[in-house]
C-alpha cells in the first residue's frame, strides 16, 4: 500500500510542480486551489487501493473478470459522495458550473459531442474485437457501463479541471474548442494513472505503454468535450461507451 500513496503522491506532484513552471504567479496565488486538485485526485486513487487491502471496507463485493479486470465499486462510490459532499464547502472556491453539473449544453456544442461519441465507439471495435477474450459477464458490463464513467469524469473533466481553469487562460484551440493548461495536465494525469506503476521495492515502471497514450488521448477528447459543451453529460456518456463496448467485444 506504500508503493501506491507514493505512485499517486508523484502523479499528482508532478502536476502541481508542471503547474509552477507553466505560471508561477497564478500557481502561487491559487496555491490552496492546487492543494484540492492534490487532495481529490490522491483521495480518489487511494480510496481503491484501501478497499482492496480492507475488504470491510467494500459496500458492494468486488468482482473480477478474466483476471483482466477489477470491477470494484465501492471506492468510486465513495469518491463520488466525497466529491459531491465538498460542493457545499467549496462553493466560494469552485462551482457546481464550474465543474459541469448541468444538464444544459452550451450553443452549437451538440453536434461535436453526438460526432465524438460515434468516434469513440468505433475506436472501441479494435481494441475490443483483438483484445483477450473472456466469458460473457453482465456484472463486468453494468459496471463498465455505469461506474466509471460517472466517478472518472467528475473527478478528472469535473473538480480537477475545474480547479486548473482557475489558474489557466483558455490560449489553445482545436477542433473548433478554446481550451489551456488543464485539459493537457489532466490528460497526462489520466494516462499515467492507467499505466505508471511503483514496485514494493519502489522500481518505476510503465505497463503497457500504448495504453497510456491512448488513455490520455481519450483523456484529451473528453475533456475537449466537458469544455465544448460546458457540462459532463456527454463526456460521460463516450466514456461509459467506450468502456461498455470495448469488454462486450471481447466477451462475444
Amino acid at each position: 500500500m506504500k508503493h501506491e500513496i507514493v505512485r499517486n503522491i508523484l502523479i499528482f506532484g508532478i502536476v502541481v510542480l508542471l503547474s509552477f513552471l507553466i505560471d508561477y504567479k497564478k500557481s502561487v496565488k491559487y496555491w490552496y486551489v492546487l492543494l484540492l486538485f492534490f487532495i481529490i485526485g490522491f483521495a480518489d486513487n487511494i480510496l481503491g487501493t484501501i478497499t482492496i487491502e480492507y475488504p470491510n471496507t467494500q459496500l458492494i463485493k468486488t468482482h473480477n473478470w478474466n483476471n483482466a479486470l477489477n470491477c470494484n465499486w465501492s471506492p468510486k462510490i465513495y469518491s463520488i459522495v466525497f466529491a459531491l459532499l465538498l460542493l457545499i464547502p467549496l462553493k466560494k472556491i469552485i462551482t457546481p458550473d464550474e465543474i459541469g453539473l448541468r444538464l444544459g449544453q452550451n450553443k452549437n456544442s451538440i453536434k461535436f459531442s453526438l460526432t465524438v461519441i460515434v468516434c469513440v465507439f468505433l475506436t472501441s471495435l479494435v481494441p475490443g474485437l483483438l483484445g483477450n477474450k473472456g466469458v460473457f459477464d453482465t456484472k463486468a458490463l453494468l459496471f463498465m457501463a455505469i461506474m466509471p464513467g460517472l466517478n472518472e469524469e467528475l473527478i478528472y473533466r469535473g473538480f480537477l479541471l475545474g480547479f486548473l481553469n482557475k489558474l489557466f487562460d483558455k490560449r489553445f484551440k482545436f477542433l473548433g474548442t478554446n481550451f489551456g493548461w488543464g485539459v493537457i495536465l489532466t490528460s497526462i494525469v489520466f494516462g499515467l494513472l492507467h499505466g505508471f506503476y511503483l514496485t514494493d521495492t519502489y522500481q518505476i515502471g510503465f505497463d503497457n505503454v500504448p495504453n497510456i497514450i491512448l488513455t490520455g488521448v481519450y483523456g484529451f477528447v473528453f475533456a475537449l468535450m466537458r469544455e465544448r459543451s460546458g457540462s459532463l453529460v456527454f463526456p460521460i456518456i463516450a466514456h461509459s461507451t467506450i468502456d461498455f463496448f470495448h469488454f462486450l467485444f471481447r466477451m462475444i
